[in-house]
């Protein structure tokens, strides 16, 4: 199976107005993934993890967004560990 590094994110509006949230991802190439993609890719096998100052994070599917009330599903996120760098929500924009 194969392995994508995620080196940017790009987010969107939410359809209530009330915040941001994930769109999708850019991998290491520049190319653009849906979230979508990301969590198809991951269940039949594929790894994905963002890489960011030195650090990276698993990405992992989750049902729907994280923001209570957003139902903006499939969704994603990393697990929060020592450092914000590699966390989906903070990498740069793609």
């Amino acid at each position: 199976m194969a392995t994508y590094t995620v080196t940017k994110a790009r987010k969107e509006l939410s359809s209530d107005g009330t915040h941001h949230h994930l769109e999708g991802v850019c991998i290491d190439s520049g190319t653009h993934y849906s979230r979508k993609d990301v969590v198809d890719s991951i269940r039949v096998g594929n790894t994905w993890k963002t890489s960011a100052g030195g650090f990276s994070a698993v990405i992992e599917p989750i049902t729907y967004c994280p923001r209570s009330g957003c139902l903006a599903t499939p969704y994603i996120k990393t697990n929060p560990d020592s450092t914000k760098l590699d966390n989906l929500e903070k990498l740069p924009a793609c």
